[in-house]
């Protein structure tokens, strides 16, 4: 039992570290290119760049999560010709984006945001490249390969970003410059795949349409939850842009959410990828519910202090990071720092739903937080501009979770939660007048005062690392 459990750990531990390497050279090249760019360029790259993860993954019609999920299952026959499957039903429908998206942007230009037009053949293009992506991607996590994939392409988006801050810093100061970098790299890296893959993977005798109907089902729900997820992480920036009229306060706005969303990618976005595969193994049938029980207070209780350091330290990661055209951007990031904890504590629920073939549950309650964080960001967006789409997202997200809770219908994830809630309110409104700096402390001591974290469980933990019985 012990071993197995190491073996979780030091398996998703390496691939963690491996894709946390590559982020946070990412996030130290992007703190450059947020400084060089300026609120009103950097608004107009966040809005473009935001669309092609948005719609790109769309196009993919879920074969990620789906590949992730079936290919380990599969001879090596069958893992060709689903990969065969995936990648010709991708081509035949960005062939029809394309020819649907050209033509609404030729004859319908005033719908359409001008950052948008002025490239429109790379960003139309760069959203097929996108959904490829997903597909090679969700294929290699299925055959296991967690870190070469990690590598390559961490590889590829750091040298992007390292041509564009050159260009940058010899002039060429406007969003154009940064998109144009990353699809020059992407078009390249995405040649070699195809040359690579076809002979490896590609099997010519494959019926495109003849895709199990297991298969397809998970397909589509994968489909339909992506299009709600992609649209919470986007709407945001889509409704500021359109309500406002203003690329800066969209630049503002993605400055102030941008060290914890990198945050989140770093350690908390890339979870469900190693425990989707250990949840679906028969090793764990029997140990779920309890890896998810743990897993969920302990990650909780970790990105809840992380949440309280960017809170109590907002100002001066603002200013010294993106500089003083940057202030608003602070109450922007002491109001989505609190999304840490949420989303830690939540982020295992979903390999969980999908390991028990519910993945129809992460369906419908991603519409359902889709729904509520719009209604809510209309609503609040004239009065409280960038700040109002961290409201509405903090607000979607605590009910969203109360909502999980109820589905579980387990009294002991309800404690856990509510508890970590009540420490952080009580940290916030100890120190609120008193000295801010000090709330990340408060929140450590009541943390073992409530006994929401044991210390016999942290030497546990310990123990388990090292291999001591």
């Amino acid at each position: 039992m012990q071993n197995l459990y190491r073996k979780i750990f030091f398996t998703t531990t390496k691939y963690v570290f491996l894709k946390n390497f590559f982020m946070c050279v990412t996030g130290f090249l992007s703190i450059f290119i947020v400084r060089l760019l300026g609120p009103n360029e950097y608004g107009k790259y966040s809005l473009v760049w935001q669309l092609i993860g948005t719609i790109g993954p769309i196009l993919s019609l879920g074969w990620h999560a789906t590949l992730a999920k079936f290919v380990p299952e599969k001879n090596d026959i069958e893992k060709n010709f689903l990969f065969t499957q995936s990648f010709l039903s991708v081509m035949l429908v960005s062939i029809v984006f394309f020819i649907i998206a050209f033509f609404i942007i030729q004859f319908f230009p005033k719908i359409i945001p001008l950052e948008i037009k002025d490239i429109k053949f790379v960003f139309l293009i760069f959203i097929i490249l996108v959904a490829f992506f997903n597909v090679f991607e969700g294929f290699w996590r299925g055959l296991g390969k967690f870190n070469e994939w990690t590598i390559i392409d961490g590889v590829r988006s750091n040298l992007s970003y390292l041509l564009a801050i050159v260009l940058l810093v010899l002039g060429f100061v406007h969003y154009q410059t940064i998109i144009f970098t990353s699809f020059t790299f992407a078009l390249i890296f995405f040649v070699i795949l195809v040359i690579l893959w076809f002979k490896n993977y590609f099997d010519l005798n494959t019926k495109i349409f003849s895709i199990e109907k297991e298969v397809i089902k998970f397909a589509f729900v994968m489909f339909v939850g992506q299009i709600s997820y992609l649209f919470i992480s986007s709407i945001d920036l889509v409704l500021l842009r359109t309500m406002l009229k203003d690329p800066a306060q969209v630049g503002i706005y993605n400055a102030g959410i941008r060290i914890p969303k990198m945050i989140e990618t770093m350690f908390i976005g890339i979870l469900p990828t190693p425990f989707l595969y250990y949840f679906t193994s028969e090793e764990t049938k029997e140990l779920k519910e309890k890896i998810l029980e743990f897993g969920s207070r302990f990650l909780s209780v970790v990105f809840g202090f992380v949440s309280t350091i960017l809170f109590s330290f907002s100002k001066e990661i603002i200013l010294l990071l993106f500089g003083q055209r940057y202030a608003e951007s602070i109450p922007v990031l002491q109001i989505f720092s609190f999304s840490l904890f949420i989303l830690a504590f939540l982020i295992l629920f979903s390999s969980y739903f999908y390991s028990i073939n519910k993945p129809q549950t992460v369906l419908i309650l991603g519409i359902f937080q889709f729904i509520l964080f719009s209604l809510f960001s209309i609503l609040l967006i004239p009065k409280y501009k960038s700040q109002a789409p961290a409201i509405s997202y903090i607000f979607s997200l605590l009910v969203y979770t109360f909502v999980v809770l109820l589905v579980i219908k387990d009294f002991k994830f309800f404690k856990n939660f509510i508890l970590i809630v009540l420490v952080i309110l009580i940290s916030y409104f100890l120190n609120k007048n008193f000295l801010v700096y000090l709330m990340p402390i408060v929140y450590l001591v009541l943390i073992f005062l409530f006994k929401i974290i044991k210390f016999s469980e942290i030497e546990k933990f310990r123990r388990m690392v090292k291999n001591e019985h």
